[in-house]
């Protein structure tokens, strides 16, 4: 948890919580809690979240080493046991669950507190920070985000690719760009086009299937559990016995490549399908996903000017990809 403290007013707003945090917790912590380093407080909370120090240190990207010297200075510092070392792990004790419910409640109103200065911001300057998929960046975005940089050359921008929904509520991102259905309550979205998808394999696979239903017998290139939900999903589960799955990824960038090398079917957007000149599309009737390319961010975070501004400019940019979003082509 990093808290930023420069900007005009968030001091006064920060030392309302801290007083606010005081009447939920007994008055021999309010020295403590005053006097804690904050980016201390992240190890230990990382520590407590992970149950381990080896798993706070990868979490949190450092030496196994600096967690432990952080966690034990923060021990020595406040006179205070904040976890019992057993053989299982890291558990936390009666005063450190104490400690850490009240960081909590002090780290959520700060989110919050920081989505909304952020929100307010009216420059087109700093950090944009963006999650989309490594698909979507290669074949689609890549170019529009050059232009959006040469367009807006004082906003940096800061890439997350994962298939994993960021949670933008706790500002891992300030915008996603991806694939969904519908929008999560708390955020905010636009649904730029939609998104087609298709049974793609590669020819000399799909030439030695046989028999009287050869889909259903196929070997399949599946969905792993970070991506194996909504109408995707449901989609293929519909077509597919997990039985004939051989290989799982949760990415359809490798889902491409294991379909080029001959090891099955995938389904997969047709963008994805339709780049690759080693694969070839299966017609079956299939009814399409209701699946659209959608751009989100925290409803807190809509009145932000870089956040407008990147709003407006995909979804004007990116209207001369409709088409291939969508499946059409010539």
């Amino acid at each position: 948890m990093r808290i930023n403290l420069n900007k005009s007013g968030l001091r006064d707003q920060y030392d309302l919580i801290i007083n606010a945090v005081n009447l939920t917790i007994k008055h021999n912590w309010h020295a403590k809690m005053h006097s804690i380093r904050w980016d201390d407080l992240q190890y230990v909370l990382t520590v407590a979240n992970e149950g381990s120090v080896a798993a706070a240190a990868r979490a949190l990207g450092v030496n196994h080493s600096t967690v432990l010297r952080r966690l034990n200075n923060f021990e020595y510092r406040h006179k205070l046991r904040v976890f019992h070392k057993l053989p299982t792990g890291y558990k936390l004790t009666a005063e450190g669950k104490q400690l850490l419910d009240a960081a909590l409640v002090i780290e959520t109103t700060v989110k919050k507190l920081e989505r909304r200065v952020f929100g307010q911001e009216m420059k087109l300057e700093g950090t944009l920070r963006l999650t989309t998929t490594d698909t979507l960046l290669r074949l689609i975005l890549e170019r529009h985000l050059i232009s959006f940089h040469q367009a807006y050359p004082n906003i940096k921008l800061e890439l997350n690719i994962t298939t994993r929904l960021l949670d933008l509520s706790q500002l891992d991102a300030d915008i996603a760009i991806r694939p969904a259905v519908t929008v999560p309550e708390n955020l905010s979205g636009v649904r730029i086009c939609d998104l087609a998808f298709g049974i793609y394999g590669s020819p000399n696979y799909i030439s030695s299937l046989h028999g009287p239903r050869p889909i259903e017998s196929a070997h399949w290139l599946g969905l792993t559990s970070d991506m194996n939900n909504g109408s995707v999903a449901r989609q293929i589960d519909s077509i597919i016995h997990p039985y004939n799955i051989v290989l799982k990824a949760d990415s359809f960038e490798a889902l491409a490549l294991a379909a080029e090398g001959g090891m099955g079917l995938a389904y997969m957007p047709c963008f994805v399908g339709e780049s690759s000149e080693k694969l070839q599309r299966i017609y079956t009737g299939l009814e399409d996903s209701n699946v659209g390319l959608w751009l989100m961010t925290h409803r807190d975070l809509l009145n932000s000017a870089r956040v407008r501004s990147f709003f407006e400019f995909i979804e004007t940019e990116i209207k001369s990809d409709h088409n291939t979003l969508a499946g059409v082509f010539d």
